[in-house]
């Protein structure tokens, strides 16, 4: 396994702007989603909600630790 300190610049680079990529389109997803839930009138899962959420969470720690890194480096 490598560790943070061992990729190059640009490879963090990059997977940082996927991580914030992936990042919005799962909050756009679970916005839109709640939305079309209410005007519906249904009820969304919780569970679904906890597994998105907890998905942008997981990210957004990865975007924050490669954000450090690259901090050091500049």
């Amino acid at each position: 396994m490598k560790y943070i300190q061992d990729e190059n610049t640009s490879t963090l680079i990059v997977t940082f702007i996927v991580f914030v990529i992936i990042c919005f389109f799962i909050v756009k997803w679970d916005m839109y989603e709640t939305k079309k839930c209410e005007i519906e009138g249904e009820y969304r899962e919780l569970l679904s909600k906890v597994r998105l959420r907890g998905a942008v969470i997981m990210i957004l720690i990865g975007v924050f630790s490669i954000l450090k890194e690259l901090y050091k480096r500049f």
